[in-house]
């Protein structure tokens, strides 16, 4: 079944290849660029440390849940990448952006969920514009790239603007309604933390396959950082961002410097490395959203908002 499938794709597959040309491919490159994780973390701390923390954690509610939910798809359906389908007639042009199984589009989700939140939440017409623009050429740029086939892309960027329409205002409303905010949080954090460790421990001990699980692992586990670090935030912090530029600049470089290189020490510890791996992805998010605002506040660099 899913074999005739690809195979009425093929021929998009070749169209897209056969155009290639050497500016589209760089263009191609850019443009998939931000709808990778990288990208869409560094919007993250940009919001939440420099703009505003309610707002940056509706855009982590959301992009993480979606993710989450886009991996569990990919283990129930295990479809391959197209090159992979057909290693002698397509070539992907960029494979270190193409992990795990194909379908659906993780970057297409990623890109539903992260600029579509940018566009609900934007008051400048020219961001919305920005938005409207990479949700569509995020998903083109993955099958021009041949890293995906056209329905796995569509299903992506559904999946992701689904969650961005009904998830994004509903955890920003989520963040100071302390009542509900506590009790959905930490029942979050403790299933999806629940998740990430088990897979971390099946994948350290080969009982699962890598290919097939490790994504999940990682987004369940971030998941888990996110809503335990956000709730202790909020509960125990209560940071606003700095007020100045000057602040916000210093601020944002000391937490993400000092944070990945945290984040890529734990990585390095021989012992251990899927179960490591996932506590380092735990301590990313978690070092985000709690442990580095509860610092920046003794450093006088975050203030604490009054109640």
């Amino acid at each position: 079944m899913i074999d005739a499938i690809l195979e009425l794709q093929k021929p998009i597959m070749l169209f897209f290849q056969s155009i290639r040309v050497p500016v589209g491919d760089i263009t191609a490159k850019a443009i998939t660029y931000c709808g990778d994780a990288p990208v869409a973390i560094l919007v993250l701390l940009i919001i939440y440390w420099c703009v505003d923390k309610r707002t940056g954690f509706a855009f982590g509610g959301t992009l993480l849940p979606a993710n989450f939910t886009m991996n569990i798809l990919k283990v129930i359906f295990r479809v391959p990448r197209p090159w992979v389908q057909y290693p002698d007639e397509l070539e992907c042009i960029l494979p270190s952006t193409a992990t795990g199984y194909s379908f659906p589009s993780g970057h297409s989700t990623t890109a539903g969920a992260l600029w579509g939140t940018v566009y609900r939440f934007a008051t400048k017409k020219w961001l919305k514009i920005v938005a409207i623009i990479l949700i569509v050429l995020v998903p083109v740029s993955r099958v021009y790239l041949t890293c995906h086939w056209p329905m796995d892309v569509i299903v992506g960027i559904a999946l992701g603007l689904f969650f961005s329409l009904f998830l994004s205002r509903k955890m920003y409303a989520l963040y100071d309604d302390e009542k509900r905010f506590g009790k959905v949080s930490v029942i979050i954090a403790t299933a999806t933390g629940i998740v990430g460790l088990v897979t971390a421990i099946l994948l350290e001990g080969g009982a699962i396959e890598s290919l097939l699980w490790k994504d999940l692992m990682e987004t369940s586990i971030m998941c888990s950082g996110l809503f335990l670090g956000a709730y202790l935030e909020r509960d125990r912090i209560n940071f606003k961002v700095p007020s100045t530029m000057k602040k916000k600049i210093i601020g944002f470089i000391l937490g993400a410097v000092v944070g990945i290189g945290l984040w890529l020490a734990i990585r390095a510890i021989p012992l251990f490395p899927m179960i490591f791996k996932c506590i380092s992805y735990f301590f990313l998010v978690f070092w985000s959203s709690f442990i580095y605002p509860m610092i920046a506040v003794k450093l006088n660099i975050f203030e604490r908002e009054i109640k």
